[in-house]
């Protein structure tokens, strides 16, 4: 993520031990992938919380069936990419199924790395194995 984002009038924190700076609110990625929210309603959604300094977007490989990723992917474009923490969530309960899913979201995303990964839910004490 590029230093060049800030907003005097947003906050930010570091991410745990990671050195990361992302704003103390996020952007969850689920409602711009509705089927009744327009994919230039999703994008603009995105970039105008990017343009006022939310830096951290939070997405998950299944949320409306990989739409909401895609929008995502597509509002990245153009430089705001560099703006923000991206993180998605995967659910896979086998390391075949993890790295499919982290393919697939790279893919809908469009870029070349997720700067967070997290395991959406875990049902079992064997989770993930």
């Amino acid at each position: 993520m590029s230093q060049s984002t800030s907003n005097s009038e947003m906050v930010y924190r570091t991410l745990g031990s990671t050195g990361e700076r992302v704003s103390a609110i996020g952007l969850g990625g689920w409602h711009i992938g509705l089927k009744y929210v327009d994919e230039q309603l999703g994008i603009r959604i995105v970039r105008t919380a990017i343009d006022r300094g939310i830096t951290f977007m939070d997405n998950s490989w299944d949320y409306n069936g990989g739409v909401s990723e895609i929008r995502m992917g597509k509002a990245l474009r153009d430089g705001y990419r560099d703006k923000v923490f991206l993180m998605t969530k995967i659910d896979g309960r086998s390391k075949k199924d993890a790295a499919r899913q982290l393919d697939e979201s790279l893919q809908r995303l469009q870029v070349d790395c997720i700067d967070l990964v997290q395991h959406h839910e875990i049902l079992r004490f064997e989770d993930p194995h």
